[in-house]
């Protein structure tokens, strides 16, 4: 059974705001000082644990995410034997076939799909942070931890320079392997890295095989057709990195199942304001008809370029980010 969660913070150690990875030019480095690991594509959490195994998840933006994951407590019991921890991770819904799915995180209250917890970090253990030491070393203490249900908390692998080629693998051989399981992508980290939080850095090198984006929704337009009545299209920003500025990205009109379209119907609605939130114009053909809505909801797509004249093309709707403020969704470099 899962152990209720705490509500008393000084029982749980702080929370721990996650290290960033920069996306890498393909191919991935072929360096005997990195480190590869899979992907996910869920949401990141810090998972934190109090000496009686009492836990608290904390979403990448701050939000305490244990109350909309219950089955999570008690994922630790008795592999710490008494120590506090914090753990950085991601959330998932695996599919029949055990792969991650992000729409069925996305939908798991409508299809009541359990999630797991998938550790790749471990920043503390006992009173002993670990923030300081080797990605590498960190690395060897979290796999000494033996989860008593893999299907609710899972230690995925990390594979050395040395592993890969002993399996005849080589860092892009590894990222077909990712293809081929429908997985996100892979991540190269530097064995002697620290973890430095809240902060991207050149020490994690992330390489996903395929674009996402993530964007705040500021209006949309009404169906046709089938949609009638509904949504046709989501009108999408990002921040200027240098200005601070809301800039019209492109819309987005595929990707939505009928139970996603009425979910972001009834949200939009109590949003709606008379004026476009954007700072940039929007073409005469995207906001024709438009209904504009306060900045606040954020989404992902996946995209195939991003064009000179700051347009995403190509766009299929992923989701809401739950996990992400307003301010995290930056436009992409071109």
């Amino acid at each position: 059974m899962a152990r209720r969660a705490a509500r008393d913070d000084s029982l749980v150690p702080p929370a721990i705001a996650p290290m960033l990875p920069v996306t890498g030019a393909e191919p991935v480095p072929d360096d005997p000082r990195c480190s590869y690991e899979f992907k996910w594509d869920g949401y990141r959490a810090c998972m934190r644990l109090a000496p009686d195994g009492t836990m608290l998840l904390t979403s990448r933006n701050g939000n305490d995410l244990t109350p909309d994951y219950p089955e999570l407590g008690g994922a630790l019991d008795g592999a710490l034997r008494g120590q506090a921890a914090v753990l950085d991770g991601e959330i998932i819904a695996l599919d029949e076939q055990g792969r991650p799915d992000f729409s069925l995180l996305q939908n798991r209250r409508a299809h009541r799909q359990p999630v797991s917890y998938f550790a790749f970090d471990l920043l503390l253990l006992d009173d002993t942070p670990l923030l300081r030491q080797p990605y590498s070393r960190r690395r060897e203490l979290l796999e000494q931890l033996t989860p008593p249900d893999p299907n609710v908390l899972a230690i995925p692998p990390s594979y050395r320079h040395a592993d890969l080629a002993a399996a005849g693998l080589t860092p892009n051989g590894l990222l077909e392997v990712a293809a081929r399981s429908h997985l996100e992508g892979v991540i190269a980290k530097l064995s002697t890295s620290h973890y430095s939080p809240g902060r991207r850095s050149p020490a994690w090198m992330k390489y996903p095989l395929f674009r996402t984006q993530e964007v705040v929704v500021g209006g949309w337009r009404a169906g046709q057709g089938r949609r009638s009545g509904t949504l046709g299209a989501l009108l999408l920003g990002a921040h200027d990195p240098a200005t601070g500025r809301l800039r019209y990205i492109g819309d987005v009109g595929t990707g939505f199942s009928d139970r996603t379209l009425d979910d972001l119907h009834r949200r939009l609605t109590p949003l709606e304001r008379p004026a476009s939130p954007f700072a940039t114009e929007v073409p005469r053909d995207h906001a024709r008809g438009a209904h504009w809505v306060e900045p606040k909801l954020v989404g992902e797509v996946t995209y195939r370029r991003f064009t000179t004249d700051g347009r995403l093309r190509h766009t299929a709707w992923r989701g809401l980010r739950p996990d992400r403020e307003p301010s995290e969704a930056v436009v992409p470099e071109g």
